[in-house]
């Protein structure tokens, strides 16, 4: 018992050593902060690659959740209606779950239609650049 009891103050100790006494330079630098990108830093194509990847992932979530909602929304009409497949909003404890690869059909459809929605956005973008 007493082991332990010296184990838990040794360790104690140097936790509150490694608090106290941060490792870290005497003096600081100028800034810590990064330093902002120049305008000419990265090529042309890697700035269209940067934006096609922030507008592909961007969009992804909004798309899903309107292939999810188009989905439901065509399950209810093709079943005549019927509560039981009711769409995302009317939904109750007694409401269709679709199965694991109509999930999966929903997410790869959004994955291509944000494929699609950044490359036109790219093909705009250039067109823009061409005028």
């Amino acid at each position: 018992m007493r082991l332990a009891r010296s184990v838990a103050a040794l360790s104690l100790a140097l936790m509150a050593a490694t608090a106290a006494f941060p490792q870290s330079a005497s003096t600081p630098a100028e800034s810590s902060l990064p330093e902002p990108y120049r305008a000419g830093e990265f090529p042309p194509w890697l700035d269209a690659a940067r934006r096609f990847e922030i507008v592909g992932l961007g969009v992804f979530p909004i798309l899903l959740f309107y292939t999810r909602f188009a989905s439901d929304a065509a399950r209810y009409v093709r079943n005549g209606f019927d509560a039981t497949y009711a769409p995302w909003p009317f939904k109750n404890e007694q409401s269709y779950e679709p199965s694991d690869d109509e999930q999966w059909k929903n997410v790869l459809t959004a994955a291509g239609l944000s494929v699609a929605f950044a490359a036109l956005d790219a093909l705009v973008l250039w067109r823009v650049q061409l005028e």
